[in-house]
């Protein structure tokens, strides 16, 4: 019932349609499409703060349903979605015949297509609308081209035995570190579902510390940040009544840099010295008044960390024990220590060393912005994924390497605890493929032992900017060398042979749609423009 109504709803009334809102939430949490996902919040939570319009959904929900099913089904039968990323209409358009998403990269969008047409290298540092704009440019040119091919489709002979082709595939888009803090996450969520993605993912890197996955000197966040990131996502979705997807990236693996060390579930990976020294940042500091800059500075912090090796408690109690002659002790230690913090730690060592000192300090090592340094390993990455696991739909780990057994060994270790969860692979272009020893066979079919794993979505991020520029680069070369020649050879004749659509552009853009809506306003087909003199006759 909408309390926007006249007569106007007395209090009872409006109070008895809140219970009733309450209520159809709580349900709906116990459907199956929310099997597994953990929300610190309750239906009540998230009545009071809808408002008294009733909802509408949003036609992103509507393609976020479509896109569960069909993970829900690849997954079952160990099979994969494959993406390649797209930049523009055309390139979706084309992408539509044959796969059954779309993706949307931060990367790209950073790289090519900014808010501000200021474009730069993947340091999430463009304005936060840029990919949900883009999202929005791909989701209206998804509906023109569904409503040219849905009008084709009706005007053929036999439509009863005529495939057309689906262009409303779903969505799935690059939101980074979710751009800041709660309010900016769930602002971002909204504008994302708004805009028309299906689904997003949000790395664990730190807003103003984002590199790409593929680049050195990444900056995490606590893992209790990220997970606020996922459930303020949720929350904004379910206030809207949406069913999209939030994919949980972590870029652990090769992260080096953690920006605080509050969250004890962070405290195994964190690394320290184990002899006392002068803190890195206070010799930096020492040298940049000594007027030391650059290379020079980057040669002193060099230089601390060669002559301070770094380690984690762990390992300083494991080397600690074998100095006290009670190496023994280390796997009870190990066993105990499972799960607990640094101070937890300290005390569970005392007891098994009985009552030895150690010597550990995270704090030296810290840089001059005061990131941790941290243990980069799959186990952190492992760990981390794991912890974020109940409130994601999907789980990304990012990886410095194509190495199919080493990603069959992780998504073992993560479905071990969750069997369900679906898993995300970036088929990455940073990737030097042809160097890691595969032959053809091998490459064929990496997708597909990969999809055996649970690696549900599997993506080439950035397939649409590379082929973009071999495309342009070839036929540029051989324009300036062969004239029309080349365009014929690389470009007409190749879309005529393959059947590519764009080779009549007129059609391809709906000018038959569009002229046929102007001619049914008009009663006329006098002005057509797809009359006896357009030159795609010729075609």
């Amino acid at each position: 019932m909408s309390l926007s109504r006249f007569p106007y709803p007395t209090a009872k009334e409006a109070l008895q349609n809140h219970k009733q809102v309450v209520s159809s939430i709580a349900e709906w949490f116990k459907s199956p499409r929310f099997k597994g996902i953990k929300r610190t919040y309750s239906p009540e939570d998230v009545a009071q703060y809808r408002g008294s319009l009733p909802l509408t959904e949003y036609p992103s929900s509507v393609q976020a349903k479509r896109l569960f099913a069909v993970f829900e089904e690849r997954f079952k039968n160990g099979q994969a979605v494959r993406v390649l990323g797209s930049t523009d209409p055309v390139q979706m358009s084309q992408n539509a015949h044959f796969q059954e998403v779309v993706y949307v990269s931060g990367w790209a969008c950073s790289s090519i297509l900014t808010t501000t047409n200021e474009v730069g290298p993947d340091f999430g540092d463009y304005p936060y609308d840029t990919v949900p704009n883009q999202v929005e440019r791909l989701f209206k040119a998804q509906q023109l081209h569904d409503k040219k091919s849905y009008y084709t489709w009706l005007q053929s002979k036999d439509p009863a035995n005529t495939e057309r082709v689906d262009y409303m595939r779903p969505i799935i888009a690059d939101a980074d570190t979710g751009h800041g803090g709660v309010g900016s996450v769930m602002k971002l969520a909204k504008l994302f579902a708004e805009k028309g993605a299906s689904a997003i993912h949000i790395e664990d890197q730190l807003h103003g510390g984002k590199k790409c996955g593929h680049l050195a000197g990444k900056v995490l966040v606590s893992t209790g940040e990220q997970i606020r990131r996922l459930i303020a996502t949720r929350l904004q979705w379910d206030i809207m009544g949406s069913e999209n997807l939030v994919i949980a990236r972590s870029d652990a693996e090769t992260g080096n840099l953690l920006n605080s060390s509050v969250d004890p579930r962070d405290h195994e990976f964190i690394q320290g010295v184990i002899t006392p020294v002068k803190p890195l940042t206070e010799v930096l500091i020492e040298a940049q008044g000594q007027g030391l800059t650059g290379p020079q500075l980057e040669k002193v912090e060099s230089e601390w960390l060669a002559a301070n090796p770094l380690y984690t408690f762990n390992q300083a109690v494991e080397l600690k024990l074998k100095e006290l002659g009670k190496p023994e002790l280390f796997d009870y230690y190990l066993e105990q220590a499972q799960g607990k913090s640094n101070a937890e730690c300290r005390e569970l060592f005392a007891e098994v060393s009985g009552g030895e000192p150690i010597y550990f300090n995270w704090d030296a090592p810290r840089t001059q912005e005061g990131y941790h340094l941290v243990d980069a390993s799959i186990d952190t990455a492992v760990k981390r994924v794991l912890n974020y696991a109940p409130y994601a739909d999907l789980l990304w780990l990012e990886t410095k390497t194509p190495n199919l057994e080493y990603a069959q060994s992780f998504a073992k270790r993560i479905h071990d605890v969750y069997p369900d969860k679906k898993l995300v692979y970036n088929l990455s272009p940073s990737f030097n493929w042809s160097a890691h020893g595969f032959n053809d066979h091998d490459l064929a079919e990496f997708i597909n032992e990969l999809g055996k794993s649970g690696f549900v979505l599997q993506l080439v991020s950035l397939a649409g900017l590379h082929s973009n520029a071999l495309s342009s680069f070839e036929l540029a070369q051989g324009f300036s060398e062969k004239g029309m020649k080349a365009y014929v050879d690389i470009v007409q004749s190749r879309e005529k042979a393959l059947g590519c659509d764009v080779l009549t552009h007129q059609k391809w853009s709906g000018a038959e749609m569009v002229d046929s809506i102007v001619r049914t306003v008009n009663g006329s087909s006098m002005g057509s423009a797809t009359g006896g003199d357009s030159t795609e006759h010729s075609f």
